[in-house]
């Protein structure tokens, strides 16, 4: 009898805490306790999901008075940005559903932000603080350096990934990029905080870096076509656009390039234009003035195999290779582009 009793009280309790197990909601819960005197409104986004699917979700924070309260809808783990006009995020943070994010401070503006509400938050609320002085300059060199004396110090963090994947700039340092990838270990190369940032230059679970290419075929102006071989010879090569805002930039220094290392045999320099119509094309390259310089044009542009593997994702582009076929710039600043090229010429 003694045993009956206590077989049902068990299932009285299990029945009682069953209920219990799937009180975590699929949402975040986040409060602003800022001072009295902010009013303002923030734009919030993140990429909720679930089992089944993915979305993007952009909201706003509507603080008075310094208070505000809102709910985040999403299953799995994401980033929340706190953004303004640019793309930098002011503010973000790491979140779970069923957390609950305190947003505290001395002002309306998101990088003096405290945040709490798990460890990996707070540990970016700290870098943040840190940092402040180079996030505010908005200066990628300086966000750069900031970002890569975190990882130099906790290589094996999960945030190390996230800053270097959120704030890092590969077009202002690649190698800066590819070197502290290369430093990190353990769990900050765990895939789940490598999915939490999209970037469209993450192949997989890692970064995508640029590869050797030994030839390039172009349609080319005057000749039809041209076939560049870049192995044994230094190479400048400028990817651009009609409506580049840097492109007569871009031209002077190819025109600066080609007259001072006037022979074709020992250097290739070359421009390719990414639009999809050739006509464009063929009534601006006259205009260029250009000479001893391969004039190509790729409609395929960012999507061509080649250009995938040299990690052209966008223009005005500029990349300078070694006689064996290795970039040593991929950016695109002609100046440094041009420094680079007349060092690895001499």
């Amino acid at each position: 009898m003694r045993t009956l009793i206590y077989r049902y009280c068990r299932i009285l309790l299990l029945a009682a805490l069953f209920p219990l197990c799937g009180c975590v909601k699929n949402e975040i819960n986040v409060e602003f306790q800022l001072p009295a005197n902010v009013n303002d409104a923030y734009k919030m986004t993140y990429y909720a999901s679930d089992p089944v699917k993915g979305w993007f979700v952009e909201t706003v924070a509507a603080v008075q008075q310094g208070k505000a309260k809102l709910t985040l809808a999403t299953r799995n783990p994401t980033i929340v940005f706190i953004m303004d006009a640019g793309s930098m995020p002011k503010a973000a943070f790491y979140a779970e559903r069923g957390d609950k994010i305190k947003i505290t401070g001395d002002g309306n503006n998101p990088l003096s932000w405290n945040i709490k509400g798990n460890k990996l938050t707070e540990e970016w609320s700290d870098w943040r603080a840190e940092a402040r002085s180079a996030l505010s300059s908005a200066d990628p060199v300086k966000i750069n350096r900031a970002v890569g004396d975190y990882i130099r110090r906790e290589p094996e963090k999960p945030l190390s990934t996230i800053l270097l994947l959120v704030y890092y700039d590969r077009r202002v340092d690649e190698a800066g990029f590819s070197k502290l990838w290369g430093t990190l270990k353990g769990k900050a190369l765990e895939p789940k905080w490598i999915q939490l940032v999209s970037r469209s230059d993450m192949l997989g679970d890692s970064p995508s870096f640029p590869q050797t290419v030994k030839n390039m075929i172009l349609h080319s102006f005057g000749n039809g076509v041209d076939t560049l071989s870049f192995a044994g010879k230094p190479s400048i090569l400028f990817f651009w656009r009609n409506e580049d805002e840097r492109r007569d930039e871009g031209m002077k220094m190819m025109g600066d390039v080609s007259r001072d290392f006037p022979d074709s045999a020992s250097r290739i320099i070359a421009d390719v234009c990414f639009d999809p119509d050739s006509i464009g094309w063929h009534s601006k390259v006259p205009k260029d003035s250009l000479s001893k310089v391969v004039r190509g044009w790729n409609f395929r542009a960012e999507t061509d195999s080649v250009m995938m593997r040299l990690g052209v994702n966008r223009t005005p582009w500029f990349v300078v290779m070694d006689k064996k076929g290795q970039q040593r710039y991929a950016g695109e600043n002609p100046a440094e582009a041009d420094s680079v090229f007349r060092k690895i010429s001499k």
